[in-house]
């Protein structure tokens, strides 16, 4: 029979190697899509270190642990939702143009006050109009 704990640190690796590729995908996009891909294989990753650690030992089967295969199962029914709802947003983000995520803002654009034109702006929309009665 096979021994599933000497394949354990190979499947370790290469979900670690996975886990890398998928945070590399989610710093360094640029576009919603790529994004949505580095969380799938996150998923994935996880999916595949949750299947490893309900191998078992090498006196038991392959089918030793039915808690493990059914949290996988949900993971990748997780992963399907995630993936379509992933795909219907970054339809919506193309119809608009607005493909690429800009999250170099700069702190003075949400803190900056207001200038006296845009104060009378507000203050003259906050107010009601009275009209002039002839």
């Amino acid at each position: 029979m096979i021994d599933w704990t000497a394949t354990f640190p190979y499947i370790l690796i290469a979900s670690l190697v996975l886990f890398a590729i998928g945070i590399y995908g989610i710093i360094t996009c640029k576009n919603f899509l790529r994004a949505v891909f580095g969380i799938e294989i996150l998923l994935v990753t996880a999916n595949l270190l949750l299947l490893s650690f309900g191998l078992g030992t090498e006196d038991s089967s392959i089918l030793s642990d039915p808690f493990a295969q059914t949290l996988s199962l949900m993971i990748i029914a997780v992963n399907a939702v995630f993936l379509i709802l992933g795909s219907s947003i970054n339809k919506l983000l193309q119809e608009t143009n607005d493909d690429i995520l800009d999250f170099n803002f700069e702190i003075e654009d949400i803190t900056r006050e207001n200038t006296d034109e845009e104060k009378e702006q507000i203050n003259s929309s906050d107010t009601p109009q009275e009209e002039e009665k002839e």
